[in-house]
């Protein structure tokens, strides 16, 4: 395994602990409704940056165009 792809596992896998640790600490201090609100909208950030991030690659693309030899 490649020394970047560890780093992205460990990476990876740290974030995911801390995300869940603080939404168990963000219930217990805001309450379970206003956890799913926050949820919710960080779903829908992260879906539009994701969406953004696809139509900016489209737009980026080169354009060939080709002539016919006559």
């Amino acid at each position: 395994m490649k020394q970047n792809q560890a780093q992205v596992i460990v990476v990876s896998l740290t974030s995911t602990l801390a995300t869940i640790s603080i939404g168990y600490l963000g219930v217990q201090f805001f309450g379970k409704n206003a956890m799913y609100m926050i949820a919710t909208g960080m779903l829908g950030l992260g879906t539009g940056g994701s969406i953004g991030q696809v139509l900016v690659e489209k737009r980026q693309q080169p354009v060939v165009q080709t002539q016919l030899r006559q």
